[in-house]
Protein backbone atom coordinates (compact mmCIF):
# COMPACT_ATOMS: atom_id res chain seq x y z
CA UNK A 1 0.00 0.00 0.00
CA UNK A 2 2.49 2.40 0.60
CA UNK A 3 3.45 2.46 -2.93
CA UNK A 4 0.22 3.45 -3.68
CA UNK A 5 0.63 6.76 -1.78
CA UNK A 6 3.89 7.55 -2.90
CA UNK A 7 2.82 7.07 -6.69
CA UNK A 8 -0.48 8.97 -5.54
CA UNK A 9 0.91 12.62 -5.60
CA UNK A 10 3.16 12.07 -9.02
CA UNK A 11 -0.19 11.09 -11.15
CA UNK A 12 -1.91 13.74 -9.96
CA UNK A 13 1.01 16.39 -11.14
CA UNK A 14 1.00 14.33 -14.19
CA UNK A 15 -2.99 14.62 -14.53
CA UNK A 16 -2.68 18.76 -13.50
CA UNK A 17 0.13 18.48 -16.23
CA UNK A 18 -2.02 16.81 -18.94
CA UNK A 19 -5.01 18.84 -17.94
CA UNK A 20 -2.84 22.39 -17.94
CA UNK A 21 -1.06 21.27 -21.15
CA UNK A 22 -4.94 20.22 -22.92
CA UNK A 23 -6.18 23.53 -21.94
CA UNK A 24 -3.65 25.59 -23.37
CA UNK A 25 -3.74 23.56 -27.01
CA UNK A 26 -8.01 24.32 -26.81
CA UNK A 27 -6.88 28.26 -25.95
CA UNK A 28 -4.60 28.05 -28.97
CA UNK A 29 -6.99 26.27 -31.59
CA UNK A 30 -9.42 29.06 -30.74
CA UNK A 31 -7.53 31.49 -31.10
CA UNK A 32 -5.98 30.57 -34.42
CA UNK A 33 -7.78 31.92 -37.28
CA UNK A 34 -8.90 28.55 -39.37
CA UNK A 35 -7.71 28.06 -42.56
CA UNK A 36 -10.14 27.10 -45.11
CA UNK A 37 -9.47 23.47 -46.59
CA UNK A 38 -10.69 22.17 -49.81
CA UNK A 39 -11.41 18.50 -51.99
CA UNK A 40 -10.49 19.35 -55.41
CA UNK A 41 -12.63 16.96 -57.41
CA UNK A 42 -12.65 16.29 -61.32
CA UNK A 43 -15.72 15.10 -63.63
CA UNK A 44 -16.03 15.12 -67.05
CA UNK A 45 -12.59 17.35 -67.96
CA UNK A 46 -14.57 19.96 -65.44
CA UNK A 47 -12.07 20.39 -62.09
CA UNK A 48 -13.53 22.23 -58.23
CA UNK A 49 -12.98 22.67 -55.08
CA UNK A 50 -15.26 20.88 -52.23
CA UNK A 51 -15.16 22.39 -49.20
CA UNK A 52 -14.02 19.42 -46.99
CA UNK A 53 -16.51 20.37 -44.44
CA UNK A 54 -19.30 19.58 -47.20
CA UNK A 55 -17.47 16.18 -47.58
CA UNK A 56 -18.40 12.89 -45.86
CA UNK A 57 -16.50 10.49 -46.98
CA UNK A 58 -14.68 9.57 -50.38
CA UNK A 59 -15.27 5.91 -51.62
CA UNK A 60 -15.58 3.68 -54.47
CA UNK A 61 -18.81 3.36 -56.48
CA UNK A 62 -21.46 1.40 -54.63
CA UNK A 63 -24.28 -1.38 -56.30
CA UNK A 64 -27.34 1.05 -57.08
CA UNK A 65 -30.84 0.70 -58.11
CA UNK A 66 -32.53 2.50 -60.47
CA UNK A 67 -34.59 5.40 -59.69
CA UNK A 68 -37.71 5.96 -62.05
CA UNK A 69 -38.14 8.72 -63.39
CA UNK A 70 -35.61 10.71 -62.06
CA UNK A 71 -33.41 13.23 -64.16
CA UNK A 72 -31.03 12.45 -66.43
CA UNK A 73 -28.03 13.74 -63.89
CA UNK A 74 -29.41 11.52 -61.16
CA UNK A 75 -28.08 7.60 -61.50
CA UNK A 76 -29.70 5.52 -59.69
CA UNK A 77 -30.34 5.68 -55.62
CA UNK A 78 -27.70 3.19 -53.51
CA UNK A 79 -27.33 2.18 -49.38
CA UNK A 80 -24.85 4.12 -47.72
CA UNK A 81 -24.56 3.52 -43.96
CA UNK A 82 -27.96 2.97 -42.95
CA UNK A 83 -29.39 5.55 -45.45
CA UNK A 84 -29.50 6.17 -49.21
CA UNK A 85 -27.52 8.69 -51.38
CA UNK A 86 -28.13 9.38 -55.06
CA UNK A 87 -25.13 9.55 -56.98
CA UNK A 88 -25.68 12.42 -59.42
CA UNK A 89 -23.61 13.80 -62.24
CA UNK A 90 -23.04 17.23 -60.84
CA UNK A 91 -21.52 19.01 -63.91
CA UNK A 92 -24.62 18.27 -65.86
CA UNK A 93 -26.60 19.24 -62.32
CA UNK A 94 -25.14 22.78 -62.27
CA UNK A 95 -25.77 22.90 -66.37
CA UNK A 96 -21.68 23.41 -66.57
CA UNK A 97 -20.59 22.07 -70.20
CA UNK A 98 -18.50 19.29 -69.92
CA UNK A 99 -14.84 20.42 -70.59
CA UNK A 100 -13.78 17.47 -72.19
CA UNK A 101 -16.83 17.61 -75.25
CA UNK A 102 -17.63 13.87 -74.37
CA UNK A 103 -21.37 13.61 -74.47
CA UNK A 104 -21.50 10.94 -72.14
CA UNK A 105 -20.47 10.51 -68.70
CA UNK A 106 -17.85 8.22 -68.21
CA UNK A 107 -17.88 5.45 -65.29
CA UNK A 108 -16.90 7.19 -62.20
CA UNK A 109 -13.96 6.37 -60.28
CA UNK A 110 -14.77 7.40 -56.85
CA UNK A 111 -17.85 8.99 -55.48
CA UNK A 112 -17.87 12.24 -52.80
CA UNK A 113 -20.95 11.67 -50.10
CA UNK A 114 -22.09 15.34 -49.14
CA UNK A 115 -22.22 15.65 -45.35
CA UNK A 116 -25.93 15.49 -44.13
CA UNK A 117 -25.35 19.13 -43.26
CA UNK A 118 -25.97 20.17 -46.70
CA UNK A 119 -28.80 18.65 -46.37
CA UNK A 120 -29.58 17.07 -49.95
CA UNK A 121 -28.30 13.28 -49.83
CA UNK A 122 -26.27 12.73 -53.02
CA UNK A 123 -22.77 11.67 -53.61
CA UNK A 124 -21.16 13.12 -56.27
CA UNK A 125 -19.55 11.44 -59.43
CA UNK A 126 -15.64 11.82 -59.93
CA UNK A 127 -13.14 10.72 -62.28
CA UNK A 128 -9.91 11.99 -60.51
CA UNK A 129 -9.18 13.37 -57.22
CA UNK A 130 -6.28 15.82 -57.62
CA UNK A 131 -6.01 15.87 -53.66
CA UNK A 132 -6.41 18.49 -50.81
CA UNK A 133 -5.85 21.95 -51.45
CA UNK A 134 -5.43 24.76 -48.45
CA UNK A 135 -4.69 28.68 -48.74
CA UNK A 136 -2.56 30.35 -50.08
CA UNK A 137 -5.10 30.17 -52.96
CA UNK A 138 -6.00 33.96 -54.23
CA UNK A 139 -9.47 34.70 -55.13
CA UNK A 140 -10.74 35.27 -58.58
CA UNK A 141 -13.82 35.80 -60.24
CA UNK A 142 -16.35 32.97 -60.53
CA UNK A 143 -18.14 32.13 -63.56
CA UNK A 144 -21.73 31.29 -63.32
CA UNK A 145 -22.64 28.89 -61.95
CA UNK A 146 -19.89 28.99 -59.32
CA UNK A 147 -20.19 31.57 -56.64
CA UNK A 148 -17.01 31.74 -55.88
CA UNK A 149 -13.27 30.65 -57.70
CA UNK A 150 -9.50 30.44 -56.42
CA UNK A 151 -6.66 30.32 -58.63
CA UNK A 152 -3.40 28.41 -57.40
CA UNK A 153 0.31 29.18 -57.36
CA UNK A 154 0.10 27.76 -61.02
CA UNK A 155 -2.13 29.89 -61.86
CA UNK A 156 -5.49 27.07 -62.47
CA UNK A 157 -8.72 28.21 -61.74
CA UNK A 158 -10.38 26.13 -59.29
CA UNK A 159 -14.54 27.11 -59.06
CA UNK A 160 -15.54 26.17 -55.61
CA UNK A 161 -18.66 23.67 -55.67
CA UNK A 162 -20.95 24.68 -52.57
CA UNK A 163 -23.53 22.24 -51.61
CA UNK A 164 -26.16 25.13 -51.06
CA UNK A 165 -25.81 26.45 -54.21
CA UNK A 166 -26.01 22.45 -55.96
CA UNK A 167 -29.05 22.26 -53.08
CA UNK A 168 -30.44 25.40 -54.79
CA UNK A 169 -30.18 24.50 -57.94
CA UNK A 170 -31.90 20.45 -57.13
CA UNK A 171 -34.46 21.80 -55.46
CA UNK A 172 -35.60 24.17 -58.46
CA UNK A 173 -35.35 21.66 -61.01
CA UNK A 174 -36.47 18.41 -58.77
CA UNK A 175 -34.74 15.12 -58.19
CA UNK A 176 -37.32 13.40 -60.74
CA UNK A 177 -38.98 14.37 -63.82
CA UNK A 178 -42.71 14.35 -64.58
CA UNK A 179 -43.86 10.45 -65.38
CA UNK A 180 -45.20 10.31 -68.85
CA UNK A 181 -49.25 9.86 -68.98
CA UNK A 182 -50.82 8.50 -72.28
CA UNK A 183 -52.88 11.08 -73.95
CA UNK A 184 -56.54 10.31 -73.19
CA UNK A 185 -58.13 8.23 -76.78
CA UNK A 186 -61.25 10.30 -77.93
CA UNK A 187 -61.35 7.89 -80.55
CA UNK A 188 -62.93 5.35 -79.31
CA UNK A 189 -66.38 6.82 -77.55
Amino acid sequence: MAPRAEGAPRRARTLAAFQADLARRLAQAESAPQRPGWLALSWRGVQALLPLTDAAEVLRPLPQAALPHARPWAHGVAAWRGGVVVPIDWVEALGVPAADGARAAPTPAYWVVLAPAAGVPVALEVDRLPGLRAAPLTPAAAPPPWGQAWRDAAGDLWPVLDAHVLRARIDAVGMYQSAWVPQRRMDHV
